[in-house]
């Protein structure tokens, strides 16, 4: 059977495949098809559902030697916790930083060894890389990481395969809540005001201190944590955010 489109229908769906970001041997977001299973499953969350003002805060693509002790520093003014979803390269160049994390109070997951495109890897090639991310975690925090989140959202059926075996939760963020901060130019207030606009009990916030514009998002963190107090959020970590409700 052929199906036939107009020329402006092909463009809509092409543009649509690039703005969800969507590729033919993996997904990126919320678009895989069984995304939703893997939530009913607890292998993958995004998001859970309780009553109780309390949302997980969570940076990724660190640790940086400037930024993430900049954003270390404003989580211990306001006493908060947070998830640091680290880069394996990264942590085997500053594992002081992660020992300053987990001293802290703050949850270590991975996020790949050199924030990968795995679209561009098979089976074998992705397991490697989150084993050799585990390794370098575990060699700097003493603790092997329980969350995971895949670099660029990206989503497959070998990938979380992967994450099942190697005891692993994927955490998603909730999709609300990507600020962009990690673009140059964002400013903290923009950032803070991102994420307070669109605040829901339960959710995942997702930061980045790895990034360029990483001083930015520490002064919004200092921002948003003082906004989120005033409003009577608690912030914690992702396994506390699981044990204050059902997904």
């Amino acid at each position: 059977m052929f199906i036939i489109l107009r020329k402006r229908n092909i463009a809509w769906f092409l543009s649509a495949m690039l703005f969800f970001g969507v590729s033919w041997s993996g997904y990126h977001l919320a678009m895989h098809p069984a995304m939703k299973k893997w939530q009913q499953e607890n292998i993958l969350v995004s998001k859970i559902d309780t009553e109780e003002k309390v949302v997980a805060l969570t940076y990724d693509d660190g640790p940086d030697p400037v930024n993430t002790p900049a954003v270390l520093d404003a989580l211990k003014k306001h006493k908060a916790q947070a998830t640091f979803f680290v880069l394996g390269k990264r942590v085997a160049a500053q594992p002081e930083i992660i020992k300053r994390m987990k001293a802290e109070g703050h949850e270590i997951g991975s996020h790949g060894y050199s924030h990968p495109d795995y679209n561009k890897y098979k089976k074998a090639g992705i397991a490697d890389d989150i084993i050799r991310t585990s390794e370098a975690i575990r060699k700097a925090s003493g603790d092997n990481p329980s969350w995971f989140r895949p670099p660029g959202g990206y989503l497959s059926y070998d990938m979380v395969d992967i994450c099942r075996e190697h005891n692993l939760t994927i955490a998603y963020w909730t999709y609300q809540q990507d600020s962009k901060d990690w673009r140059n130019g964002v400013g903290a207030g923009q950032i803070a005001g991102h994420i307070t606009r669109h605040l829901e009990p339960g959710q995942i916030i997702v930061l980045h201190d790895g990034a360029p514009n990483g001083l930015q998002t520490a002064k919004a963190t200092d921002l948003l944590l003082s906004a989120l107090k005033k409003q009577g959020y608690r912030v914690v970590t992702m396994s506390e955010l699981i044990k204050a409700g059902k997904q």
